[in-house]
């Protein structure tokens, strides 16, 4: 299968690509020392499963869902952002580890939004949940550099 830009892009973000464990192999490796999985597609629950043996977290290419407006973000006070996600990727409501859906992204500008998943609920193909967006460039800053993503709230002194 060929990797597709938005994959390559994504594990030129970390320190090294293709990080081998066992059998197994994780996407790209952070400056933090966790490993990322990459995934442009929705995988069985079994597999998730299966990889998350492996990785620390999850980064999900839902540009398409987010264009096509199945995938949809806005904040709400006192509780930020909610998310609704139509023909969401079932098989990842296994997933134990962290979780950032791609929401936009233009991998010849580099700017885009991630949206870091902070809790969700599946029911049958909709998925609904909280979460905090983060810009392209923080999301590259903290796997490549480990600078922190921050909530750009303003820091109570």
């Amino acid at each position: 299968m060929t990797e597709s830009g938005w994959h390559k892009e994504i594990k030129g973000w970390g320190v090294e690509a293709e990080i081998r464990i066992g059998n197994r192999r994780a996407d790209c490796y952070l400056r933090c020392g966790k490993r990322a999985e990459a995934q442009c597609r929705g995988l069985p629950s079994a597999e998730v499963t299966a990889r998350e043996a492996h990785t620390d977290l999850w980064i999900l290419n839902c540009r398409a869902a987010f264009r096509s407006s199945r995938l949809a973000v806005w904040e709400a006070p006192d509780l930020g952002g909610l998310f609704r996600w139509d023909h969401s990727w079932q098989g990842f409501a296994v997933a134990k580890r962290p979780v950032y859906l791609n929401l936009e992204l233009n991998i010849h500008t580099g700017q885009g939004r991630f949206l870091e998943v902070t809790a969700w609920t599946f029911d049958g193909y909709r998925t609904v949940g909280t979460g905090q967006v983060h810009t392209a460039a923080a999301m590259r800053s903290w796997m490549r550099y480990d600078i922190p993503l921050t909530t750009g709230k303003p820091t109570v002194r």
